[in-house]
Protein backbone atom coordinates (compact mmCIF):
# COMPACT_ATOMS: atom_id res chain seq x y z
CA UNK A 1 0.00 0.00 0.00
CA UNK A 2 3.04 2.41 0.90
CA UNK A 3 4.39 1.72 -2.73
CA UNK A 4 0.94 2.69 -4.63
CA UNK A 5 0.74 5.75 -2.35
CA UNK A 6 3.54 6.99 -3.61
CA UNK A 7 2.85 5.77 -7.21
CA UNK A 8 0.14 7.55 -6.96
CA UNK A 9 1.35 10.85 -5.09
CA UNK A 10 3.92 11.29 -7.84
CA UNK A 11 1.02 11.14 -10.98
CA UNK A 12 -0.70 13.91 -9.15
CA UNK A 13 2.13 15.97 -8.95
CA UNK A 14 2.86 15.19 -12.56
CA UNK A 15 -0.76 16.01 -13.31
CA UNK A 16 -0.86 19.39 -11.53
CA UNK A 17 2.66 20.38 -12.80
CA UNK A 18 1.52 19.95 -17.02
CA UNK A 19 -1.59 21.66 -15.29
CA UNK A 20 0.07 24.49 -14.12
CA UNK A 21 2.55 24.39 -17.20
CA UNK A 22 -0.27 24.46 -19.74
CA UNK A 23 -2.30 27.02 -17.92
CA UNK A 24 1.19 29.45 -17.89
CA UNK A 25 1.89 31.22 -20.61
CA UNK A 26 5.48 31.15 -22.51
CA UNK A 27 7.61 33.80 -22.36
CA UNK A 28 7.83 36.39 -24.75
CA UNK A 29 10.51 36.99 -26.98
CA UNK A 30 11.30 40.71 -26.82
CA UNK A 31 13.38 42.47 -29.41
CA UNK A 32 15.08 45.97 -28.78
CA UNK A 33 14.09 48.47 -32.02
CA UNK A 34 16.06 51.50 -32.45
CA UNK A 35 14.64 54.40 -34.66
CA UNK A 36 14.70 57.95 -34.87
CA UNK A 37 12.85 59.63 -32.33
CA UNK A 38 10.69 61.87 -34.52
CA UNK A 39 10.63 61.34 -37.62
CA UNK A 40 7.19 61.62 -38.65
CA UNK A 41 5.21 60.41 -40.66
CA UNK A 42 8.07 57.55 -40.79
CA UNK A 43 8.39 56.89 -36.99
CA UNK A 44 7.56 58.92 -34.29
CA UNK A 45 4.97 58.85 -30.45
CA UNK A 46 1.36 59.84 -30.39
CA UNK A 47 -0.26 59.38 -26.67
CA UNK A 48 2.46 57.41 -25.59
CA UNK A 49 2.57 55.24 -28.05
CA UNK A 50 5.12 54.69 -31.25
CA UNK A 51 3.21 55.03 -34.69
CA UNK A 52 4.44 56.04 -38.29
CA UNK A 53 3.92 54.03 -41.58
CA UNK A 54 7.92 52.33 -41.12
CA UNK A 55 6.71 51.61 -37.20
CA UNK A 56 3.79 49.39 -38.60
CA UNK A 57 6.07 47.70 -41.36
CA UNK A 58 8.40 46.52 -38.38
CA UNK A 59 6.08 45.67 -35.99
CA UNK A 60 3.62 43.60 -38.85
CA UNK A 61 7.33 41.64 -39.37
CA UNK A 62 7.86 41.21 -35.85
CA UNK A 63 4.43 39.79 -35.38
CA UNK A 64 4.70 37.37 -38.02
CA UNK A 65 7.78 35.79 -36.50
CA UNK A 66 5.92 36.17 -32.90
CA UNK A 67 8.48 38.50 -31.63
CA UNK A 68 7.37 41.67 -29.08
CA UNK A 69 8.76 44.92 -30.05
CA UNK A 70 10.36 47.08 -27.00
CA UNK A 71 11.33 50.64 -28.82
CA UNK A 72 13.81 52.83 -28.33
CA UNK A 73 13.42 55.80 -29.81
CA UNK A 74 16.87 57.90 -29.88
CA UNK A 75 18.50 60.77 -32.03
CA UNK A 76 19.72 59.31 -35.59
CA UNK A 77 23.57 59.22 -34.38
CA UNK A 78 22.64 57.36 -31.62
CA UNK A 79 20.63 54.64 -33.95
CA UNK A 80 23.35 54.48 -35.77
CA UNK A 81 25.42 53.84 -32.75
CA UNK A 82 23.61 51.21 -31.31
CA UNK A 83 23.23 49.11 -34.43
CA UNK A 84 26.98 49.07 -35.15
CA UNK A 85 28.04 48.64 -31.59
CA UNK A 86 25.15 45.59 -31.68
CA UNK A 87 23.10 46.91 -28.41
CA UNK A 88 20.03 46.38 -30.96
CA UNK A 89 18.03 43.84 -32.43
CA UNK A 90 16.53 45.83 -35.50
CA UNK A 91 17.11 49.60 -36.29
CA UNK A 92 15.38 51.34 -38.80
CA UNK A 93 15.56 53.47 -41.74
CA UNK A 94 18.68 52.98 -43.85
CA UNK A 95 19.51 52.60 -47.40
CA UNK A 96 22.29 50.45 -48.64
CA UNK A 97 26.06 51.72 -48.57
CA UNK A 98 29.50 49.95 -48.26
CA UNK A 99 29.00 50.55 -44.79
CA UNK A 100 26.15 49.51 -43.60
CA UNK A 101 26.42 46.19 -45.65
CA UNK A 102 29.37 45.79 -43.51
CA UNK A 103 28.08 46.48 -39.99
CA UNK A 104 24.40 45.12 -40.85
CA UNK A 105 22.35 42.60 -42.50
CA UNK A 106 20.03 44.78 -44.95
CA UNK A 107 16.10 43.53 -44.97
CA UNK A 108 14.15 44.89 -48.28
CA UNK A 109 14.04 47.61 -49.84
CA UNK A 110 10.20 47.62 -47.91
CA UNK A 111 9.49 51.28 -49.52
CA UNK A 112 11.16 53.74 -51.48
CA UNK A 113 11.59 57.64 -50.90
CA UNK A 114 11.87 60.55 -52.83
CA UNK A 115 14.97 62.41 -51.54
CA UNK A 116 14.00 66.53 -52.12
CA UNK A 117 15.61 69.76 -51.27
CA UNK A 118 13.12 72.33 -49.84
CA UNK A 119 13.25 76.05 -50.36
CA UNK A 120 11.41 79.20 -49.37
CA UNK A 121 7.92 79.80 -51.17
CA UNK A 122 9.86 83.14 -52.60
CA UNK A 123 13.07 82.10 -53.38
CA UNK A 124 14.47 81.54 -57.36
CA UNK A 125 16.51 78.76 -56.33
CA UNK A 126 16.55 75.68 -58.75
CA UNK A 127 17.78 72.43 -58.81
CA UNK A 128 18.79 70.34 -62.28
CA UNK A 129 22.77 69.36 -61.15
CA UNK A 130 25.04 69.23 -58.35
CA UNK A 131 26.65 72.58 -59.93
CA UNK A 132 23.56 74.32 -59.16
CA UNK A 133 23.66 74.75 -55.25
CA UNK A 134 27.14 76.32 -55.65
CA UNK A 135 27.62 78.80 -53.13
CA UNK A 136 24.09 77.97 -50.65
CA UNK A 137 23.88 77.31 -47.26
CA UNK A 138 21.67 73.92 -47.40
CA UNK A 139 20.27 72.52 -43.83
CA UNK A 140 21.01 69.10 -43.33
CA UNK A 141 20.90 66.40 -40.44
CA UNK A 142 23.86 65.34 -38.26
CA UNK A 143 24.89 61.81 -39.10
CA UNK A 144 22.11 61.50 -42.09
CA UNK A 145 23.58 60.36 -45.56
CA UNK A 146 21.82 61.87 -48.92
CA UNK A 147 22.96 60.80 -51.54
CA UNK A 148 27.28 60.16 -52.45
CA UNK A 149 27.68 63.52 -54.88
CA UNK A 150 25.59 65.49 -52.43
CA UNK A 151 27.64 64.08 -49.46
CA UNK A 152 30.62 64.48 -51.28
CA UNK A 153 30.17 67.96 -52.66
CA UNK A 154 32.15 71.42 -51.74
CA UNK A 155 30.35 73.13 -54.01
CA UNK A 156 27.96 74.66 -51.22
CA UNK A 157 27.93 74.96 -46.94
CA UNK A 158 26.24 71.83 -44.90
CA UNK A 159 24.60 73.13 -42.21
CA UNK A 160 24.31 70.63 -39.44
CA UNK A 161 21.26 70.13 -37.04
CA UNK A 162 20.05 67.96 -34.96
CA UNK A 163 16.93 67.20 -36.45
CA UNK A 164 15.09 67.89 -39.54
CA UNK A 165 12.55 69.91 -37.18
CA UNK A 166 15.51 72.14 -36.43
CA UNK A 167 16.57 72.72 -39.93
CA UNK A 168 12.87 73.33 -41.27
CA UNK A 169 12.60 76.39 -38.64
CA UNK A 170 15.84 77.74 -39.79
CA UNK A 171 14.71 77.23 -43.70
CA UNK A 172 11.98 79.63 -42.38
CA UNK A 173 14.07 82.24 -40.20
CA UNK A 174 16.17 82.56 -43.18
CA UNK A 175 19.52 80.82 -41.74
CA UNK A 176 19.59 78.12 -44.31
CA UNK A 177 18.84 79.45 -48.39
CA UNK A 178 17.16 75.39 -48.58
CA UNK A 179 17.22 71.76 -46.50
CA UNK A 180 17.23 68.35 -47.26
CA UNK A 181 15.51 65.29 -46.67
CA UNK A 182 12.78 62.71 -47.15
CA UNK A 183 9.05 64.05 -49.32
CA UNK A 184 6.82 62.70 -46.86
CA UNK A 185 8.81 63.88 -43.75
CA UNK A 186 9.59 67.68 -45.15
CA UNK A 187 5.37 67.83 -46.04
CA UNK A 188 4.33 66.41 -42.81
CA UNK A 189 6.78 69.07 -40.99
CA UNK A 190 5.27 72.22 -43.50
CA UNK A 191 1.63 70.67 -42.94
CA UNK A 192 2.16 70.72 -39.35
CA UNK A 193 4.01 73.89 -38.58
CA UNK A 194 1.16 75.60 -40.32
CA UNK A 195 3.38 76.34 -43.01
CA UNK A 196 2.85 75.29 -46.26
CA UNK A 197 2.49 78.19 -48.28
CA UNK A 198 5.91 79.28 -47.05
CA UNK A 199 8.12 76.58 -48.35
CA UNK A 200 7.88 74.57 -51.79
CA UNK A 201 10.00 71.66 -52.72
CA UNK A 202 11.88 71.74 -55.67
CA UNK A 203 10.46 69.43 -58.84
CA UNK A 204 13.36 67.15 -59.10
CA UNK A 205 14.90 64.89 -56.40
CA UNK A 206 18.47 64.39 -55.29
CA UNK A 207 17.62 60.41 -55.46
CA UNK A 208 14.64 58.12 -55.54
CA UNK A 209 16.20 56.15 -52.10
CA UNK A 210 15.42 52.43 -51.44
CA UNK A 211 14.54 52.04 -47.31
CA UNK A 212 15.70 48.96 -45.45
CA UNK A 213 15.32 47.77 -41.87
CA UNK A 214 18.54 46.40 -40.88
CA UNK A 215 20.06 43.82 -38.30
CA UNK A 216 22.94 44.04 -36.65
CA UNK A 217 25.92 41.78 -38.06
CA UNK A 218 26.66 39.03 -35.06
CA UNK A 219 22.73 38.57 -35.23
CA UNK A 220 22.16 36.64 -37.91
CA UNK A 221 19.88 34.29 -36.38
CA UNK A 222 17.05 36.85 -35.95
CA UNK A 223 18.09 38.18 -39.50
CA UNK A 224 17.13 35.37 -41.03
CA UNK A 225 13.81 35.68 -39.23
CA UNK A 226 13.36 39.02 -40.06
CA UNK A 227 14.05 38.54 -43.64
CA UNK A 228 11.43 35.37 -44.37
CA UNK A 229 8.60 37.73 -42.29
CA UNK A 230 9.57 40.30 -44.87
CA UNK A 231 9.09 38.08 -47.79
CA UNK A 232 6.10 36.33 -46.52
CA UNK A 233 4.36 40.10 -45.97
CA UNK A 234 5.79 41.51 -49.09
CA UNK A 235 3.99 38.56 -51.26
CA UNK A 236 0.85 38.82 -49.48
CA UNK A 237 0.53 42.47 -49.93
CA UNK A 238 0.45 43.60 -46.26
CA UNK A 239 3.78 46.01 -46.53
CA UNK A 240 2.33 47.68 -49.47
CA UNK A 241 -1.38 48.36 -48.00
CA UNK A 242 0.40 50.07 -44.66
CA UNK A 243 2.38 52.46 -46.87
CA UNK A 244 -0.93 52.86 -49.23
CA UNK A 245 -2.78 53.67 -45.59
CA UNK A 246 -0.62 56.22 -44.51
CA UNK A 247 0.19 57.61 -48.08
CA UNK A 248 -3.52 58.92 -48.44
Amino acid sequence: MTGLRIVLGCAAMLVATALFTAATPARAENWLVASEDFFPPYNFTLRGKRTGMDTEIVEAMLKEIGVYPVHRPMTWPEVVRAHDENEVDVAFQFFTSPRRLERGHLIGPYRVGATVLMVRSDSEIDYTRIEDLRGLRIGVVEGFEYTPEFDKSGLFEKIESSSNVVSFRRLLLGRVDAIAGDLQVLRYLADNEGRTGSVKILSKPLAMVPRYISVPKPRTEKAERLRAAYETLKKDGTIDAIIRNWER
